[in-house]
């Protein structure tokens, strides 16, 4: 046998083996490739543990820039109030010194339903319940005595006499009034005093219980004066007392007087 028939066999063989491995080699250079391609690629940010991710929470944020102040801004106008009613007010004006007190009347829901009735003796008097507010007790129609002091017509300083109390309430030029107890006796004179001299009764001076107050103190007669004629009862009376204070009506002939005697220690009145 000759060199060449002996080799071909040997390369046959080879060739056989060689395609044999052939897939495992492809494989082998396949992922060679891949691995290459791979690596050539930007690396991959870890992922954060639980850990770092914590860390990072708890750090305190940056402050922000500061922000520049804002200008101040003119305060605004207050909005228009809305329109207020005018109240009806009654005026005493203080002959002493010139003064002027007002009384403005209470402030008690229109329409209320009292329990007790004002008098009707009372009805002339305006707005009587809007201004005084309910009846608290019944009218009285006792007695009461009267005497205007200083000069007329429109008087503004009183003595009233309420004899169901017994008490003097002298009704002061400058709106306020006070009540004194009746001290006077029937023993001691009609005329206690007569400090302008001449005879007890001239010129007309208070007498009684009124003048008993009246001259046991200077500045009071300073304050009232004397009186235009002597002291009388009211010819009818009615008395009433609501809730904000007390309402005399005193009629006279052809006048009616209506005093407001509130609890706050003033008066005004109301002549018709």
């Amino acid at each position: 046998m000759n060199r060449l028939s002996i080799a071909r066999p040997r390369s046959a063989d080879f060739l056989r083996q060689w395609a044999q491995r052939l897939p495992a080699c492809v494989l082998l250079c396949a992922m060679l490739l891949v691995l290459a391609a791979c690596g050539s690629g930007k690396e991959e940010t870890p992922t954060p543990s639980p850990v770092a991710e914590t860390a990072a929470m708890t750090q305190p944020a940056q402050s922000p820039l500061p922000t520049p102040a804002a200008e101040e801004q003119p305060p605004a106008e207050p909005a228009a109030a809305e329109a207020v009613q005018p109240t009806a007010v009654v005026t005493v004006t203080v002959a002493a010194n010139g003064s002027t007190a007002v009384f403005v009347p209470l402030e008690v829901e229109p329409g209320i339903d009292c329990e007790i009735e004002s008098h009707i003796d009372l009805a002339g008097y305006p707005n009587l319940e809007e201004t005084l507010g309910c009846p608290t007790e019944a009218a009285l129609l006792d007695p009461i005595a009267i005497n205007e002091f200083g000069e007329g017509p429109e008087f503004d300083r009183f003595m009233l006499w309420f004899s169901h109390e017994d008490l003097i309430y002298i009704l002061f030029p400058d709106g306020r009034w006070q009540s004194y107890e009746d001290t006077w006796e029937e023993s001691e004179p009609t005329y206690p005093c007569n400090p302008l001299g001449g005879e007890p009764d001239s010129p007309p001076l208070p007498r009684r219980g009124f003048g008993k107050l009246w001259c046991s103190d200077p500045q009071l007669q300073e304050i009232l004066g004397t009186v235009p004629k002597e002291e009388r009862l009211c010819q009818h009376s009615v008395l009433q007392r609501f809730a904000g204070g007390r309402l005399l009506a005193c009629f006279e002939d052809a006048t009616i007087r209506y005093f407001r005697i509130l609890d706050n220690h003033t008066w005004d009145v109301v002549v018709q």
